[in-house]
């Protein structure tokens, strides 16, 4: 088993993650961004409150959402609005405002791992 240790903060994990995951959801630059930003206030959202239903509530509200747009560059709302749309049509959003959950990792507050398990055909 190889195994590579990655020291990072807790921002920044999330944006490694979807750098890994890059060949599975195939989204550009601009969207891993913000999709990065986003599991990061989910993530701190869900510890302090336990309700998961409240904490996507949350995280789409017009504070979160501004939150966000500022830390991209002070995005225009109409520019993020059309971000998120793009997401929606790649699935990686549902229309109810809720991020796949396929893309949110398993984090906890050490971190999380992730394994490549690659099978060789014979």
């Amino acid at each position: 088993m190889n195994i590579k240790r990655i020291h990072t903060d807790k921002k920044s994990i999330f944006r490694l993650w979807l750098e890994f995951l890059k060949p599975y959801h195939k989204l550009r630059n601009k969207e891993v961004e913000a999709l990065s930003l986003m599991l990061y206030y989910r993530y701190e959202l869900s510890r302090e409150i336990p309700n998961i239903e409240m904490v996507d509530m949350i995280l789409f509200s017009t504070e979160t959402r501004a939150k966000i747009r500022s830390e991209l560059s002070n995005m225009s709302q109409k520019v993020f609005n059309n971000l998120l749309t793009s997401l929606r049509k790649k699935g990686v959003l549902t229309k109810d405002n809720k991020i796949h959950h396929n893309l949110i990792p398993n984090m906890t507050e050490d971190g999380f791992k992730l394994i490549f398990n690659f099978e060789v055909k014979k």
